[in-house]
């Protein structure tokens, strides 16, 4: 029998699952192999140690991780499914980075160390596995129907392991040389581990399968591959975590530079102005200190290919390329020491990854190229551009960026209206000499004024629809209390489903919008909570059967005060006629002896109501622009609330049939309601559950963090790879 698609995807997703299963469960028996191998090399470089000093180091790093092994293996193995899940489950537009920039500043040499060391080691550990592993992420990524050999999209793939055993050693209370050791001998004894464990994960895999996945994906595996070769190729072994690290942590040039010091870390000001009261005898730039002095000496050859690629570097806006070059050229005759050329490589790099960022319109990266020539003459005289996420240049190209991912193409709506102040404000940098963050700051004031005018109108309408979720949210979470309480009647049992529902949605609610309303300390305020008991009794007919006059007189009485609180929380009449209609045709049958005589079996547990997701009342929903999705999803309900969102991120939605991006601007404190906001004021709010519902069905993407900071990560990502074959 032929297999449909349908069913050879639910055959590989389970053999998927499998393979992740086993690996898994090989954890405990990896680590104790890796322990094993790691003691067996310290005890035979105790034999070889010549010095009496090195080998009592070398047995105290034996002992230690004969001490800490039990913990050390435990760690591990919850560490791996974790780290699988971590790699899998979200998939981002650009890889995630294992180094910030900004981190480097705080960094010691111990942890640079440690950076260079876990990256040297997942290097090893990928070259020595070989051939296996290019072989399971053929058949993983089959099994998963890409269409291309993609290793980020394989849990598998080594990083994952070394992830995992560079993080269970790191919890281990051990000193900082002792750890990078283990790392890097556990790492080179992963790789020959992990040709082995991969290759039976093959077999495992074309054994399970019947030969179609590897057929699908060995057409693809070269251009894959090909497409990691040519990226890796690009940068040579140029800037370095050290040198990084080193222009992060200097000091400005000019303290009494009151511009400067408004954006300058605490940690300036906070120690003073020590150190620099002789800059004025000192060429601008960083002052070269005797040990950056030695170093220059010592790379000039890595000096020059540093200018030369500087030189070389093509601008992306083609009519400015020949001012550019020629800024290039002046400003690297006037740098000074290693630091200051470094400083240009920096900018030179942070511009072309951002001007070669997918997620920005040609326009904007046209625009930001044009800074180019200001921002190298700002690395010169200010290198708090670095190290400081506020300093106004840096908060410049944020605004510019960030702002301009609202916009899906060039034809969108308001995308030449945002254009034109951004063309007024950058025009004049690209042209001036700057000596200081003045020039930068102007820009960014203008703009601010301009952006602040032009959302006055939709602050107003933004604290409107926060003040409505605030409410629903504060509403909502008393609701949730009033429900539990609810459920846990023993009258409750056997009452109706639609009833059951009712009283856990629209009705919790009434009783919560009563209490938030009153101000006389009433416990029952309105008597909506006491309504709950005949309500109950009304709609059993096994129950009401028996005293007719009773429920003759609790009728009337009953709905008109149903609908009196419904109508407290503006409950739509229709959903009110609907729920009457089924209350009545119950009270009917409790008036007809002669039918359904008997108790009634246990109704089936009650579906999801209102209580159990966010309720909105029309008001609400109609300030905040509420998106109330189907709720029949119920994996979904269990999923953890939508904390892989962040205040400030910009998502593309598919809503009424068509994408549009908005940004994140406002979230609850449990995180139950997200407001977001798109490029023109236009407010749309989802409850946490809809937004798991709808980035599981591919209809919301997030966009975007920072584009300056990916751009920066990036940087450092680079200096990281360069690190990885130096020695420090």
């Amino acid at each position: 029998m032929r297999v449909t698609e349908p069913e050879e995807s639910s055959r590989y997703t389970v053999l998927y699952q499998a393979t992740i299963q086993h690996a898994v469960g090989g954890a405990g028996k990896l680590i104790a192999r890796l322990v094993a191998h790691t003691r067996a090399s310290l005890r035979e470089l105790e034999g070889q140690a010549k010095d009496g000093r090195e080998r009592d180091r070398l047995t105290d790093s034996r002992r230690l991780l004969n001490r800490f092994e039990s913990s050390l293996c435990e760690r591990f193995i919850e560490e791996l499914p974790t780290a699988f899940s971590r790699m899998a489950s979200v998939e981002r537009a650009l890889p995630a980075p294992t180094l910030h920039f900004d981190q480097l500043a705080q960094m010691d040499a111990s942890q640079l160390q440690q950076s260079v060391a876990a990256a040297r080691a997942q290097q090893t550990a990928q070259l020595a596995a070989g051939s296996a592993l290019t072989e399971l992420n053929r058949l993983i990524c089959a099994s998963l129907g890409l269409a291309l050999v993609q290793l980020e999209h394989s849990p598998l793939r080594a990083a994952v392991y070394v992830d995992a055993v560079t993080t269970a050693v790191t919890h281990v209370p051990v000193p900082p040389t002792v750890r990078q050791a283990w790392i890097m001998t556990m790492c080179g004894a992963l790789g020959q581990e992990l040709e082995v464990h991969y290759s039976a994960l093959c077999a495992g895999l074309r054994a399970s399968g019947d030969g179609s996945a590897a057929t699908r994906a060995a057409s693809a595996t070269e251009l894959g591959a090909g497409a990691a070769v040519a990226s890796s190729g690009r940068a040579q072994a140029l800037l370095t975590l050290e040198q990084l690290r080193r222009l992060l942590a200097e000091r400005p040039r000019h303290p009494d530079d009151a511009l400067s010091q408004r954006y300058a870390p605490q940690t300036f000001v906070a120690h003073g102005n020590s150190g620099f009261e002789n800059s004025q005898s000192v060429p601008i730039g960083f002052r070269a200190t005797v040990p950056a002095a030695f170093e220059a000496i010592k790379e000039m050859k890595r000096l020059d290919q540093v200018v030369r690629r500087i030189e070389d570097r093509n601008s992306i806006a083609s009519q400015a390329a020949g001012s550019t070059e020629q800024a290039r050229e002046k400003l690297r005759l006037s740098a000074h020491g290693l630091e200051q050329t470094l400083g240009l490589e920096v900018v030179t790099m942070m511009i072309d990854n951002i001007t070669h960022d997918q997620r920005l319109l040609g326009p904007i990266q046209r625009l930001v190229a044009e800074l180019e020539p200001a921002l190298l003459q700002l690395a010169l005289v200010d290198p708090r551009f670095f190290s400081h996420k506020q300093h106004p240049a840096r908060r410049l190209l944020h605004e510019i960026t960030h702002r301009s991912i609202a916009f899906e193409s060039v034809d969108s709506q308001g995308f030449s209206g945002f254009m034109e102040p951004l063309r007024e404000a950058v025009a004049p940098l690209s042209a001036a000499v700057i000596e200081t963050a003045e020039p930068f700051d102007k820009a960014l004031g203008h703009l601010v004024d301009i952006w602040n005018d032009r959302t006055g109108r939709d602050k107003r309408q933004l604290s409107k629809a926060v003040k409505a979720l605030q409410k629903a949210e504060q509403r909502n979470a008393l609701a949730q209390t009033i429900v539990a309480d609810i459920r846990a009647r023993p009258d409750v049992a056997l009452v109706p489903e639609p009833v059951l529902e009712f009283l856990c949605g629209p009705w919790a609610q009434v009783v919560a919008h009563a209490r938030m309303s009153d101000h006389s300390g009433a416990d029952d305020p309105g008597h909506y909570a006491g309504l709950i008991e005949d309500l109950v009794w009304s709609a059993q007919p096994h129950l009401t059967r028996g005293s007719i006059p009773v429920l003759t007189r609790l009728v009337p009485k009953l709905l008109t005060r149903l609908r009196e609180g419904l109508a407290t929380i503006t409950y739509p009449p229709r959903s009110t006629s609907e729920f009457f209609e089924v209350l009545m045709n119950l009270h009917q049958r409790g008036f007809k002896p002669d039918v359904d005589t008997g108790v009634p079996a246990a109704p089936r547990a009650a579906r999801l109501s209102p209580a159990d997701l966010p309720w909105l009342a029309p008001l609400e929903a109609r300030a905040s622009g509420f998106i109330e999705l189907a709720t029949d999803v119920q994996p979904l309900l269990a999923a953890a609330p939508a904390r892989w969102l962040a205040v400030g991120d910009w998502v593309a939605l598919l809503a009424e049939g068509s994408w549009s991006r908005t940004q994140l601007t406002w979230a609850s404190p449990s995180v139950s309601l997200l407001l977001f906001t798109d490029a023109l004021g236009y407010m749309q709010s989802l409850s946490s559950q809809s937004c798991e519902q709808l980035f599981a069905a591919g209809q919301l993407r997030v966009i975007s963090t920072d584009p300056v900071e990916d751009a920066l990560d990036a940087v450092a990502q680079t200096a990281l790879r360069n690190s990885v074959d130096i020695r420090f």
